[in-house]
């Protein structure tokens, strides 16, 4: 039987790198009409191949709570799904409180430009909450170079045991919050942000060993 797991990993604190990267984008390549927030998250995927999925399920929490290999307790926040025929478990930070913070800090970008030309709270309100469409995009940035994943898959079977393991996801999922009129334009405004071209193009990841998809594009309100 195959159980399916995702693991995703995001610091508690404040990621300086997220924020380098997103007040680079905004203050020197161009971007500050468009990109509203950004975050990021290690993103894991594993396909084990077991006789006895609850078991090993459970020693496969055991690891990821023993090990510093994917995550800190004290450091971060995680979300783990793990799915087989016939049953399934969930555990820490769901996707929907993540997804929040984007939102939270896109709320704050907006309020803060448009204090600038405005006095009144009311107006304030008026300007933010009406008239900005704003979509979420998601992409997962990995390697090209399968090395990493091959050695992440036989240290997890030799800590599972009897388990086969492949990994199907290993790298960085970055969410962006992004001003845009159009799913078309939303699309574009992040392949420019996410892949470097050239010096004042792209930041997010190298074309010359890294790859991407995008996992989500959806228009999103800012709520009051």
């Amino acid at each position: 039987m195959t159980v399916e797991v995702t693991l995703d990993v995001f610091l508690k604190g404040v990621d300086l790198v997220a924020s380098t990267a997103f007040l680079t984008l905004r203050d020197k390549m161009g971007y500050r009409r468009n990109l509203l927030a950004l975050s990021r998250l290690d993103a894991y995927g594993f396909a084990i191949e077991t006789e006895d999925p609850d078991r090993t399920v459970a020693t496969l929490k055991r690891v990821l709570a023993t090990q510093s290999t994917f995550y800190n307790r004290n450091k971060h926040n995680y979300f783990l799904d793990c799915r087989w025929e016939g049953g399934g478990t969930t555990e820490g930070t769901t996707p929907e409180d993540y997804r929040q913070q984007l939102v939270s800090q896109a709320r704050k970008t907006v309020l803060a430009g448009t204090k600038k030309d405005f006095d009144s709270t009311q107006d304030v309100d008026r300007v933010i909450f009406k008239d900005v469409p704003v979509y979420r995009t998601e992409v997962l940035v990995e390697d090209l170079d399968p090395a990493a994943k091959t050695a992440m898959a036989r240290k997890l079977e030799d800590e599972l045991s009897a388990a086969r393991v492949v990994v199907t996801r290993l790298g960085t999922c970055w969410h962006l919050a992004l001003r845009a009129e159009t799913d078309g334009e939303a699309r574009e405004v992040t392949e420019g942000i996410v892949v470097t071209k050239k010096r004042d193009r792209g930041l997010l990841l190298n074309p010359n060993y890294q790859g991407h998809k995008f996992l989500a594009l959806e228009q999103i309100g800012l709520g009051r």
